[in-house]
């Protein structure tokens, strides 16, 4: 027998296998196997916070104390939590959502952290619905992180889903304030003219507090520094020259067949110092490779995932046409064994 031959009559068997077994249970099958992935995955990363002292809701304090520092006329970027009283984890936030936060200063910093945890937990409901997945979504290791820490990544992506809709512009705008990254998703779902729009808040901030702009500007280099630094280069290529290279080609071949694809997943691929939640922006663009891969947290597999789905992308029917081939040809001599 040849090697095509042996190829094609492998082909033949799974092919067979399949048919048996039945297309509804192996989907069955495939969703239990992804949703023991995600818990089992979920539950190592969270017990390693909690035997590590980092705090419920930390991400979220640390906003809180950003803002309440700018209000108390201090410097914003210098507020930190400390993990174990030892690590610090420093504010980063733009000017644009220092200034949207600051009723937070009117509850505190206990309250509002619970405020915005069941505001988190809202929204990856929300997401999860919008997107019609299955309701073990919640347990996708990025998400369950985003809630744990309160980032604001759950309500970002909410809000851009929500802002699908022609009236949902101030939902793009007050996702773009929160977190400046949310424009990228925005390039693959709507029109420029929106885009151009939804900044606007974040421009018209600058009105609001012109010094609290210009100090930010001045000590940007600094706080990209420091967030590089504490987020150990972050879970992106960006700082990776020999994976930035081949993510970068990767994103823009993805842009050409699929710009919505392309923008989704563009940012978790390769936005600078990068945290592992950012992931849950592939939510709206995901397959079974990228759900499995994007629920690992280790640092740089994020983008290795993306250049293997772009390349499954262009080769997948390329594949398919030689397997189906191959098995043609191994017909005859399966039929006569």
């Amino acid at each position: 027998m040849s090697p095509t031959q042996l190829i094609g009559t492998v082909v033949l068997q799974v092919q067979a296998v399949r048919r048996k077994i039945g297309d509804g249970r192996l989907r069955v099958v495939g969703q239990i196997a992804l949703a023991t992935w995600f818990t089992a995955l979920s539950y190592a990363r969270i017990s390693r916070y909690i035997h590590e002292g980092v705090p419920l809701g930390q991400d979220i304090r640390i906003y809180y104390r950003g803002v309440h520092l700018w209000l108390a006329g201090g410097d914003p970027w210098a507020a930190q939590v400390l993990v174990n009283g030892v690590t610090p984890f420093s504010y980063a936030g733009s000017p644009a959502t220092t200034i949207l936060l600051a009723p937070s200063a009117l509850v505190s910093e206990d309250q509002f952290t619970a405020l915005w945890l069941a505001l988190s937990a809202l929204s990856a409901i929300a997401i999860v619905r919008w997107l019609r997945l299955p309701l073990w979504w919640l347990l996708f290791p990025p998400t369950v992180e985003a809630l744990y820490s309160g980032n604001p990544q759950l309500v970002v992506l909410m809000l851009l889903l929500a802002g699908a809709g022609r009236r949902g512009l101030l939902a793009d705008s007050i996702a773009i304030v929160l977190k400046v990254y949310a424009v990228v998703p925005l390039l693959g779902e709507r029109r420029p003219r929106r885009i151009a729009l939804a900044l606007g808040l974040t421009l018209a901030t600058m009105a609001v507090a012109p010094s609290l702009w210009i100090d930010y500007l001045q000590q940007l280099g600094q706080i990209s520094a420091r967030l590089a630094k504490e987020s150990d280069g972050g879970f992106s290529a960006f700082y990776y020259l020999v994976l930035l290279v081949p993510t970068v080609i990767a994103i823009a071949l993805l842009w050409r067949r699929d710009r919505r694809a392309a923008a989704w997943l563009s940012v978790p691929a390769l936005w600078p110092s990068s945290e592992f939640h950012y992931s849950t922006l592939a939510q709206p663009v995901m397959t079974p490779l990228l759900a499995v891969l994007l629920a690992v947290p280790i640092q740089r597999l994020t983008p290795v995932a993306i250049v293997l789905y772009v390349v499954w992308r262009y080769a997948a029917d390329p594949v398919r046409t030689r397997l189906d081939a191959w098995a043609a040809a191994a017909e005859p001599a399966a039929d006569s064994g």
